[in-house]
């Protein structure tokens, strides 16, 4: 099992709380290693600082438009970097990355990919990535407290908990269509178009 920084510490019938991208970004950079490497996709090494900037800015985007613990954010086949960048935000605040197609419906948050970059969709109305993004830089997301047995992400009947997605609880398996992105030890799901 993995070594698992919780929140709440599991006990009896609760189980407990952490957070997947408290392990992903916050705790390396805690431990020294903000200028190391997160992630690399293919545009550049990106460290651990750089993506924890730019994932708590989109978490505060997220929690401005209302996203709490256990809420669906619908995320499309969205370019990889900014797919990574909201799956962990998404984990940030505690809500439920839904990776389908299906469109924004009234009060549900959509990010979804638009001429080769991103938006946000709330009620019906689009957001540029950039501009959300700057937004979200003024007031960036912290860590929410997720239960271990929650869901992280889900696709059609396929489901990834928080405990999954950290390694306390087996292997995590990407759906069809899908790749594991690991960043931090953390291991999430990616929908991105081929390129």
């Amino acid at each position: 099992m993995a070594d698992i920084s919780w929140f709440r510490a599991p006990s009896g019938d609760d189980p407990g709380t952490l957070n997947a991208c408290y392990h992903a970004l916050d705790l390396p950079v805690i431990r020294g290693r903000a200028d190391e490497v997160a992630l690399d996709l293919g545009d550049g090494p990106r460290t651990y600082a750089w993506l924890l900037t730019e994932v708590a800015a989109c978490g505060g985007v997220l929690r401005a438009f209302g996203v709490d613990v256990g809420d669906r954010v619908v995320l499309g086949a969205l370019p990889l970097e900014s797919g990574v960048v909201a799956a962990l935000a998404v984990a940030r605040v505690g809500g439920v990355a839904a990776h389908d197609d299906a469109p924004g419906a009234e009060g549900r948050v959509v990010v979804r990919a638009l001429d080769g970059g991103a938006v946000f969709s709330v009620d019906g109305e689009d957001v540029a990535w950039d501009v959300a993004m700057r937004a979200g830089r003024t007031d960036p997301a912290g860590c929410a407290d997720v239960p271990g047995d929650a869901p992280l992400a889900r696709h059609g009947d396929d489901e990834l908990t928080v405990l999954e997605a950290v390694g306390g609880a087996g292997d995590p398996v990407a759906p069809a269509g899908a790749r594991l992105v690991e960043v931090g030890g953390v291991r999430l799901w990616s929908f991105a178009p081929s390129p």
